[in-house]
């Protein structure tokens, strides 16, 4: 056995390498947490109860070992599951405190609506992006359709032709699977030819599935700006009766608008002292999870979520009204509608999905609503003064001009907007983390 030493001599790989290959195994390592979030395998882990053998877990979910201990060894590596040695010395695994709370179907709040659309949607979307350089429009617009909105439906959606990569789009389409779903007692269980397998663990309620379902059309563009609203309208089956869209639909849409905002929302209620307030208005408030922070850390404060009619009903089945009566919801469009009296309103990743002139629409609204010395709290990504950092807000930044004619902004260009409509005492609160939040409070003046 030859044995070859180099002493004293740095042994390195090229470093400008380095960049390039983490963003290659960071592709493979996301695609890699997918393909575990879609096919139940986090869920299978969480079933079990406590730290499990290979040997259990092959047995039990019909597992091939070998492969088994090599999708275990990459998890380990990703910090997404945890290996412990029992008392006898054999290695035992379990999901990891991040997985468990925001990858399994079993808890709430969960990321997996968020990762499923960016997968299915989102990325596909980055293809267009050398004809965006070269003229400079988005293929889709989010605000092209608002009229239509109202309904939960774009009626007047492009054709998949318009879609640059249309094998991946078609394959976004779900298979119809089983769904007992008892958020809304109207709602019927979605029928289905799907085998049945006590491999896997049973999904709680309007969770059950291998891919995500394309999302109601106008239920996105008010919350979620990282989506198409046309776009999702020509991927979407249409459902027979608009008021009420199909519950598994809708329930897909609560986990992704919760999941974008779910691991800051209690930092950012606390980011300033909003207890002098006593009426909050959550404009576009989506899943409602702003409104519920605010409502059970300000126990004084009267909260009203208030988006488009579909987004309300689901807000309200999933987060029912509190007993005490301090939260509730309220259905309009708040560029057309009036929108509730409040002396402190909040727009969470709002501002960034529009153009310059419906910003301008909605802050107009907000000022002359607002009674003088009331707030407007605003929860965005806030850019550096290059605008080249933080890397999540940069490239959202990018995804935005994918689809729409919105954009992530600096302080300074927060400053200058805010001042524009009357707004003072501009207030920056960055959220520490990796998140989509930062806080900034403004003031109409006395």
């Amino acid at each position: 056995m030859t044995d070859i030493q180099m002493n004293g001599t740095e042994l390195r790989s090229d470093p400008l390498a380095d960049e390039i290959l983490q963003i290659v195994n960071g592709a493979t390592k996301y695609k890699i947490m997918v393909q575990c979030v879609e096919s139940g395998f986090f869920d299978a882990i969480e079933s079990v109860g406590e730290p499990a053998s290979l040997e259990l877990l092959s047995k039990k979910f019909g597992y091939d070992l070998e492969i088994l201990e090599r999708l275990m060894n990459t998890l380990v590596s990703y910090r997404l599951i945890i290996v412990e040695q029992n008392k006898k010395g054999s290695n035992t695994y379990k999901n990891s405190p991040s997985t468990s709370k925001y990858l399994t179907r079993s808890k709430k709040p969960t990321m997996i609506g968020l990762i499923m659309m960016s997968d299915k949607m989102c990325l596909p979307l980055t293809e267009n992006l050398p004809e965006l350089l070269k003229n400079g429009l988005p293929k889709f617009d989010i605000n092209r359709n608002i009229a239509a909105m109202k309904n939960g439906m774009n009626k007047n959606g492009v054709n998949l032709t318009d879609i640059k990569n249309e094998k991946n789009i078609t394959e976004m389409k779900m298979k119809t699977i089983k769904i007992e779903d008892k958020i809304s007692p109207t709602c019927s269980p979605t029928k289905t030819n799907v085998s049945k397998s006590n491999k896997m663990p049973p999904m709680p309620n309007g969770m059950n599935m291998n891919k995500m379902p394309p999302m109601p059309n106008g239920m996105m563009a008010m919350k979620m700006s990282m989506m198409s609203t046309s776009m999702m309208s020509s991927m979407m089956p249409k459902p027979n009766n608009m008021d009420n869209p199909p519950c598994d639909m809708l329930s897909k849409f609560i986990m992704s608008t919760d999941a974008f905002s779910c691991s800051c929302a209690s930092a950012v209620v606390r980011a300033f002292d909003l207890s002098p307030h006593r009426e909050a208005v959550d404009l576009g408030g989506g899943s409602g999870r702003i409104s519920i922070e605010l409502s059970n850390t300000y126990t004084n404060m009267k909260v009203t979520m208030f988006d488009l009619p579909p987004v309300v009903q689901l807000a309200q089945k999933m987060f029912p009204n509190n007993s005490d009566g301090t939260l509730q919801y309220k259905a309009g469009d708040f560029f057309e509608d009036d929108i509730p009296s409040g002396d402190l309103y909040i727009l969470g990743h709002v501002l960034h999905a529009w153009d310059e002139l419906r910003v301008d629409q909605l802050l107009n609204k907000v000022f002359a609503k607002l009674p003088p010395g009331g707030s407007l709290l605003v929860l965005e990504k806030v850019l550096s003064d290059d605008k080249s950092s933080p890397e999540i807000c940069a490239t959202n930044d990018l995804i935005l001009a994918l689809m729409s004619k919105g954009k992530e902004r600096n302080a300074s260009e927060y400053q200058k907007l805010f001042a524009k409509h009357g707004f003072t005492n501009v207030q920056f609160r960055y959220i520490d983390g990796y998140n989509y939040c930062d806080a900034i409070l403004v003031k109409k003046p006395f």
